[in-house]
């Protein structure tokens, strides 16, 4: 459905019927209706079928009944200022109203008989008011195919629903409701259902068995009475988007099995899996996203990860010296575009490969954060090799981003033996690391030392930005008698320490480093 909608957009875009344009609440990107053309459509819609709409004009109240008229099919009223709908505003003649807008008004009361005479309505939308309870004739309406509630904020009362056996789209997302509304269980034709609610006290057992179709299914990731059992969800075998947290990491394990056996039949083009309590977040723009919080030293489970996975997000590993340890099938993920790793104490390296190890994880990998990991010592550590003769391996070869902040053991960032695998390197920020020495490991061989006297150059074709804070300890960038060579520069920002004022670290537009000592000099 939603990819038909987007087709559909995208035709009237080709069109020049609708337009880009970015949303004034959230900033995201989103289409318009050109002012001309929109006062053709209402012209259009006034006579058959026929349209009400008054959207955004700042009403306090509804539209006059005489303007309520039998014939109408389609009413919006949303972003007015409708604070409520007593009862000798409601509309006495709407047999064939089919749709109505209310969504973006503050409105908090709606008189109890408002929906008696709209026996037709399909789509009702109340997102984003200030209700506090549905009105109970809401309960009638046998045609309703979509409900939405989102980010009603003060809702807690929802009438019974078994009576709506033809509805697809329920949201309740962001509401304050305690339990799943009564006859919810009746809903068989769901295909979408929000239940991102915090305060949902808990989640009636065998619920979503009685939902075959569903395809959009959304949990509150902070809400621990809604933790999921894989038994629960496995067997929605349509469903495409989903959103939950499981109940531990076996129950984690279990539902990412499940996701590789039927591979051919996953239909699943956009999650997020979630164990243990929300915490760091850094989400946006990945379609496929695991979060695992507080894995203490009692699961002794190792992680399982879908193939698809984009985005991973690991924090408060307890007893984790490495991700590659706790996740060895980290060379699986072969479609993996970030990782974030945060606040895993014992965590002493991210990857360790022996020396003659097949496995070669973050080969897609394009960004890595690693946020306050008071042990780390390495970003990878490959068997005990200190040189450069290595065997050639795909580790970090689409790298283009990494963070490094607050880990207070590390004192060489990046060895000189990766540099090969870091061509695609872009950008390098490091902060609050109090023993780091230098970015780049110089050459340690005696061959290469006595090769030459002459200057090293370290050749990173893509880098671009380098951003230093309060490094104390920092001698260099990249060794004595080294240079990084890149063709791209275009600024750095170099702050040695806090004592600093902002107007020292303002970036500047560079051509090369060569070294950074204790003057804080390019």
């Amino acid at each position: 459905m939603q990819d038909k909608g987007h087709a559909i957009l995208k035709r009237l875009q080709d069109n020049c019927l609708l337009e880009n344009a970015i949303s004034r609440d959230h900033g995201s990107p989103c289409v318009k209706m050109h002012d001309a053309l929109r006062d053709m459509a209402l012209s259009i819609t006034s006579t058959n079928p026929r349209y009400l709409i008054q959207a955004g004009l700042q009403l306090k109240r509804l539209p006059r009944a005489e303007e309520w008229r039998a014939d109408i099919d389609k009413v919006s009223l949303m972003e007015n200022s409708i604070s409520e709908i007593p009862e000798d505003t409601s509309p006495r003649n709407c047999q064939l109203l089919t749709t109505l807008l209310l969504q973006g008004n503050p409105i908090e009361m709606i008189a109890d008989v408002f929906f008696v005479n709209m026996p037709r309505l399909s789509v009702v939308n109340l997102s984003g008011t200030c209700i506090q309870s549905l009105p109970n004739s809401i309960s009638g309406l046998k045609n309703l195919t979509a409900l939405l509630l989102q980010g009603c904020y003060e809702l807690r009362h929802v009438p019974c629903l078994w009576k709506l056996q033809g509805l697809k789209k329920l949201g309740l997302g962001r509401t304050k409701i305690e339990v799943v509304p009564e006859g919810t269980d009746m809903l068989v034709n769901l295909r979408y259902l929000d239940l991102g609610v915090m305060f949902l006290k808990e989640m009636p057992t065998g619920l979503l068995s009685k939902f075959p179709h569903l395809q959009h299914l959304r949990f509150h990731l902070g809400n621990e009475k809604t933790r999921l059992k894989a038994e629960e969800v496995v067997p929605l075998g349509k469903l495409e988007r989903f959103q939950g947290c499981f109940q531990d990491m076996h129950e984690f394990n279990k539902f990412v099995s499940s996701m590789t056996m039927q591979q051919s039949k996953n239909n699943l083009t956009n999650y997020l899996l979630q164990v243990g309590p929300t915490a760091f977040d850094l989400m946006s723009g990945w379609d496929k996203n695991i979060r695992i919080n507080k894995i203490g030293s009692c699961e002794v489970e190792l992680i399982m990860l879908p193939f698809d996975v984009q985005n991973l997000i690991v924090s408060n590993a307890q007893d984790s010296r490495s991700l590659t340890d706790d996740i060895p099938c980290l060379d699986n993920a072969i479609d993996l575009r970030v990782c974030t790793i945060s606040n895993c104490q014992d965590m002493e390296c991210v990857v360790y490969l022996p020396f003659s190890s097949s496995t070669h994880p973050f080969q897609s990998l394009e960004r890595l954060n690693l946020y306050t990991l008071p042990k780390l010592r390495e970003v990878i550590r490959f068997g005990s090799a200190t040189t450069s003769i290595l065997p050639p391996f795909p580790t970090f070869s689409l790298l283009k981003v990494i963070y490094v902040v607050d880990c207070s053991s590390m004192k060489t960032l990046l060895p000189h033996w990766l540099l090969p695998n870091l061509q695609n390197l872009e950008q390098i920020l490091v902060s609050w690391c109090t023993q780091l020495i230098q970015i780049l490991g110089a050459p340690t061989s005696k061959d290469e030392e006595n090769e030459s006297d002459a200057l090293i150059k370290f050749s990173l074709p893509n880098f671009k930005m380098l951003e230093l804070y309060d490094l104390p300890q920092l001698v260099s960038i990249c060794g004595e008698n080294s240079s990084i060579c890149s063709p791209c520069w275009e600024w750095a920002a170099i702050c040695i320490c806090s004592t600093f004022s902002s107007d020292q670290v303002e970036p500047r537009r560079v051509v090369g480093i060569v070294g950074v000592g204790s003057s804080s000099e390019l």
